[in-house]
């Protein structure tokens, strides 16, 4: 009997494709559980006080380990940003899906904002920023855009709804977001230089943000 060797599996080519899956998922798994044990310590200790020996230690495993998977601590530094930055922009985007009131969806916005910011104010962001990181920059321009699309998604609700009466949706969440991240420079006295906010000033401008936003709120109401 002649077999058609076009129906006939290739046994040995299916089983590279699994194994490579697999090892696929395996350096995936340990990239998280790496990202997981920096994120500790930095959140901890900071990430500048942080040293990869440390975290290779946490994971029972060699440096040279960790640098197969980052080429150095800013590079992981950036990835453990780029995962707490996900995990805070899903939050946010739940509220801009499941609008029921527009107006506490947006108040609902600044809490998610404050709860992030509190756990991971030892990140040092600015550092980064500072070292010339053009991908975070790269970043940081893609994450103010998502987050006036999140803003335009309440404000557009709020307008089908009959709570807010806005000609110009995009515009309005554009403007919203920028007077928020203003706040974030212009509330403190004077900046330092590493641009971070201890708790006291970083309560303060979570209260002015939240007075920002009731007073733009009255402005929008239909």
């Amino acid at each position: 009997m002649i077999t058609n060797s076009k129906n006939v599996p290739n046994f040995d080519l299916e089983t590279k494709k699994v194994k490579k899956l697999m090892q696929t998922e395996n350096k995936d798994e340990m990239r998280e559980k790496i990202l997981e044990a920096a994120l500790k310590r930095f959140t901890h200790y900071g990430a500048a006080k942080t040293t990869m020996n440390e975290i290779a230690d946490d994971l029972h495993c060699s440096k040279a380990s960790l640098y197969y998977y980052f080429p150095d601590k800013n590079a992981m530094h950036l990835a453990a940003l780029e995962k707490i930055g996900e995990a805070y922009f899903q939050e946010m985007e739940k509220e801009s899906r499941h609008v029921k009131s527009a107006s506490k969806a947006l108040q609902r916005i600044i809490e998610i904002r404050e709860v992030f910011v509190k756990k991971f104010c030892r990140l040092e962001i600015f550092k980064l920023m500072r070292n010339g990181s053009d991908l975070l920059q790269e970043e940081m321009i893609k994450a103010k855009k998502r987050e006036v699309a999140l803003h335009a998604a309440i404000i557009k609700a709020g307008v089908a709804a009959g709570e807010f009466k806005v000609k110009h949706i995009d515009q309005t969440a554009e403007l919203l977001v920028q007077c928020m991240m203003g706040l974030r420079f212009s509330v403190p006295d004077h900046v330092r230089q590493d641009m971070e906010l201890d708790d006291e000033l970083f309560a303060k401008v979570i209260e002015k943000q939240k007075q920002l936003l009731e007073i733009f709120i009255k402005g929008i109401k239909a």
